[in-house]
């Protein structure tokens, strides 16, 4: 028989810590971001954007009908109360305590349809998001930046982050999206979007000198060297105000506005008269200036059929020769420290799998192929999934799931596994040490219940309990993996050598 000793260590259980919250949220909404403490949980919705706080239950909700509030799409909260977004496009920082909106700032050209993305603690760096103006079909319309504080409390002018100008394909990118950075600022996790909305995964770090530099992830998805057809640039259309005079525009401009004032009249019954005369621009245009028109029109007509007929020949060759693994949008999460990555690969456009990267060194995939999203990841490696009804884990280095409870169980932490299972949970998301714990369930506004999970900061110790020879329980590696189930007796006896817990007590098989 293997000799087992029993390693008591004097912490006291879930159940007698104070310092820990087990509890259902008293607001019906799906709150999907959290602050790394868990005293701020975070919901939003089209123009809304609500705030809970799990030590007060004081809720704040920003939603007025009028403002477009916005959360940001990584990790958007701070322990002191700081969320990232965007208020009408324009990308902004909440001081949530003081319920106070503060503008992060665009430059000149910019499209004011911006977004804020992800926080340090410290709030010393902000990785978000700029749309660009007047960009046709073919071109990048959003690019990736970096706002960092200044002493004085303020953000300056965002710093531009490289990217790709192409990607595999040869075709410049649409979107560059900047989501998540880590807690010290020298990893940023985001996505290049191609211009048919398939993402890859790309991932910054900050090198001593204070540059960035950058990997795409795009293995697999054809063969090496493949020449592609060119991706035409759609053609933009062209304005007779191009061709116009400065007089002439203003006039049209002052017409056009007594025009739209007195229709207004009209149709408040302030006057009895129709307006009759409707202003067209190539009134106001001389007949040259008309004719130039007509020529650059006709010549755009004919740019956008060589366009149509262009973008045909190559989506036939991309869609011949590309294998369509792609990640979902915005499915994106670092750990704090920014070791790992996490993502869902959608494969031949079907629903997706989990996929985790290493990223400290080297970018290395690994893609369990399990049906589930991904949603966090520990600094561990601990990977938090769910196909959508059941949330689970892969524990550090494991390629086989476990449920939400019984990695809580593998943790010692029998309590809060107890109570998951009187609640109905489809998602769960995890803090960086794998200490707080939200979700929340249902499908609708109508059903969605939410829950928060604190554990103490100190794992749950490991009592010297004896266990009942006869009940039946689960013993965990230190992976969190199950390697056996049965009666304690008979599976304490048949242990290999190793540390195993079994019920929250941690056995050296020697």
């Amino acid at each position: 028989m293997k000799k087992l000793l029993l390693l008591v260590v004097t912490l006291l259980s879930a159940s007698f810590m104070s310092a820990q919250t087990i509890k259902e949220i008293p607001i019906p909404k799906a709150f999907e971001s959290m602050s790394e403490n868990g005293k701020y949980m975070i919901t939003d919705d089209q123009a809304y954007v609500g705030i809970y706080n799990t030590e007060t239950d004081e809720f704040d909700e920003y939603c007025d009908g009028i403002t477009n509030y916005q959360a940001g799409m990584g990790n958007i909260v701070t322990n002191d109360g700081f969320l990232v977004g965007a208020v009408d496009g324009m990308p902004s920082i909440l001081d949530i305590e003081n319920k106070k909106w503060i503008p992060l700032g665009l430059k000149e050209g910019d499209l004011q349809y911006s977004m804020a993305n992800g926080i340090t603690p410290s709030r010393k760096y902000i990785v978000g998001i700029v749309g660009l103006k007047g960009i046709p079909y073919g071109k990048l319309k959003y690019k990736p930046v970096l706002w960092t504080l200044n002493d004085d409390g303020t953000y300056g002018e965002y710093e531009d982050l490289p990217y790709p100008e192409k990607d595999f394909s040869g075709v410049t990118p649409m979107y560059i999206l900047a989501n998540c950075i880590s807690e010290d600022g020298t990893v940023i996790a985001g996505q290049l979007m191609r211009q048919d909305n398939e993402c890859l995964p790309i991932i910054y770090h900050k090198s001593q000198d204070g540059t960035w530099t950058y990997e795409v992830y795009d293995e697999g998805l054809c063969e090496p060297g493949l020449e592609f057809p060119e991706f035409p640039v759609e053609p933009i259309a062209p304005d007779l105000y191009e061709f116009m005079t400065e007089e002439e525009i203003a006039a049209y401009k002052e017409d056009s506005t007594a025009y739209a004032d007195s229709l207004r009249q009209y149709n408040n019954h302030e006057i009895d008269k129709k307006p009759e005369y409707k202003p067209e621009k190539s009134y106001y245009a001389s007949d040259e200036e008309n004719n130039l028109f007509k020529e650059a029109w006709d010549k755009y007509l004919e740019d956008s059929n060589a366009f149509s007929n262009q973008l045909k020949v190559f989506r036939t060759f991309y869609y011949e020769h590309v294998t369509p693994n792609f990640y979902a949008q915005n499915q994106v999460s670092l750990s704090a420290n920014g070791k790992y990555y996490s993502t869902t690969c959608s494969k031949n456009y079907k629903s997706g799998d989990a996929a985790l990267f290493t990223v400290d060194n080297g970018f290395e995939l690994h893609d369990f192929e399990d049906g589930n999203w991904a949603y966090t990841v520990t600094n561990d490696g601990d990977l938090f999934v769910s196909d959508k009804e059941i949330p689970y884990v892969y524990p550090a280095g494991s390629s086989e799931c476990i449920s939400l409870a019984d990695w809580l169980r593998s943790k010692g932490e029998n309590e809060a596994a107890d109570w998951l299972g009187t609640i109905n949970t489809r998602i769960a998301k995890c803090n960086s040490n794998g200490r707080v714990i939200s979700g929340f369930s249902g499908k609708s506004s109508k059903d969605f219940r939410s829950w928060i999970i604190k554990l103490d900061e100190t794992p749950t110790g490991i009592t010297d309990i004896e266990q009942d020879g006869n009940s039946h329980v689960k013993a965990y590696d230190l992976q969190g993996r199950i390697v056996a189930e049965g009666e304690y007796n008979e599976v304490r006896n048949n242990l290999k050598r190793g540390i195993y817990i079994i019920n929250g007590r941690k056995i050296v098989v020697k």
